[in-house]
This record gives C-alpha cells, sequence and structure tokens, in this order.
C-alpha cells in the first residue's frame, strides 16, 4: 500500500474511532452528582431541610415505611427496581430498618409534612465524612406520590442534583435531566443520570 493511500485509511479510522468515543460519553452533559462547584450545602447530619448528599457506597438498602399506601409502596419500589437498578447500584429491600449502627438502611421512605409546595424532601440523617451519607430520608407529602416524584428524591438521596445547582449550570426543566427536572414530571433516570451514577458508584 502507497504512503497516500496508508495515509487515507488511517484518517477514515481516526474519524470512525472518535464518532464511537463521542457517542460513548455523550450521555454526560454536566457534573449534576453532589458536590458539585454549585452545591452550597455542606453534607451534615441534618433534619428535613438541612440538604441531601451522596449514599455512601453502591449497595444500597431501602425501607418503606408504613406511613405510605401499598399504592406508594408500589411506585417506589417501581422507580428503584426500572430505573435505579439498571445502574451499577445494587438495590435491596430491608424487611425492618436500621436506624443505627454499622448496617444503617441507605434511605427511608415516609410519608409526613414537607415545606409549602414540595411533594416530597430528601436529606442526609448520618453524613460519615467524603460528602457521603450513611442514611438519607425521603419524606413525601402524600401517602401515595406521584411516580415522578418518587424518582426525583431517590435521585436526590444517591447524590443526583437540580439543574441550577449542576456544573455547569442547567436549566431547571431541561429534560436531559430526566426525573431531575423540577418541579418533576418525568419518571425516568434517563441517560445521563444513569451515567452520572455510573461514573459515581
Amino acid at each position: 500500500m502507497n504512503r497516500r493511500k496508508r495515509g487515507a485509511v488511517l484518517a477514515v479510522a481516526a474519524v470512525a474511532f472518535t464518532g464511537i468515543g463521542t457517542a460513548a460519553f455523550s450521555a454526560t452533559i454536566t457534573d449534576n452528582m453532589y458536590p458539585t462547584k454549585n452545591t452550597s450545602w455542606s453534607c451534615k447530619d441534618g433534619n428535613l431541610g438541612d440538604g441531601f448528599c451522596k449514599t455512601d457506597n453502591k449497595t444500597l438498602t431501602v425501607y418503606l415505611q408504613g406511613s405510605l399506601s401499598s399504592a406508594g409502596k408500589k411506585k417506589v419500589k417501581n422507580a428503584l427496581n426500572k430505573q435505579y437498578k439498571p445502574t451499577y447500584l445494587t438495590v435491596t429491600y430491608h424487611k425492618k430498618a436500621s436506624y443505627s449502627g454499622s448496617k444503617e438502611t441507605d434511605i427511608i421512605y415516609q410519608k409526613g409534612s414537607v415545606p409549602s409546595g414540595y411533594r416530597g424532601f430528601a436529606w442526609c440523617n448520618d453524613s460519615v465524612g467524603n460528602n457521603k451519607c450513611d442514611q438519607h430520608y425521603v419524606r413525601f407529602a402524600k401517602a401515595n406520590p406521584p411516580a415522578s416524584t418518587a424518582c426525583h428524591e431517590t435521585g436526590h438521596a444517591v447524590g443526583l442534583t437540580h439543574g441550577q445547582n449542576a456544573s455547569p449550570k442547567l436549566k431547571q426543566n431541561d429534560s436531559r435531566l430526566g426525573c431531575m427536572v423540577t418541579p418533576s414530571s418525568s419518571s425516568s433516570l434517563g441517560k445521563h443520570n444513569k451515567s452520572m451514577i455510573n461514573k459515581t458508584y
């Protein structure tokens, strides 16, 4: 093969390789995994309103309190099974919650009071350093929350932020953020959020 033909073949191969690389990473549009350059709160033991962090490892244990209706529990489980289990997270359900010690349940779901205008809220109950939390609470305003809210608040409990807290910032309703748009309207994580979870865990 002469030099001219060899050069043309190499150029085509380089373009093809670059195209593959771009496709592989195109799902990541911004950094919206806590902490980012645009998250203003620290990861600490807190109460409702003190903010979320990210869970401490890829083994995600969950417990659904009796304050949720059977329909509400089903929606939470659907969000976990269809959106979060396909990521690198390993989701398991606790029959009984552990609220202290070395084997705390990672996410406790419950119905209760939340700030006015909110459908749900997530916060860290036990920070363990390095911007990680051993136990998050997810509280819904209703015993049967919307499927989009179940997906959204679970996203916060594993560290996903809103668009304005991402880096670079996105609009709060940017559809590429899947169920992390606010107000939440989608019940799907979407490619970007799954990519962020897989990069983190």
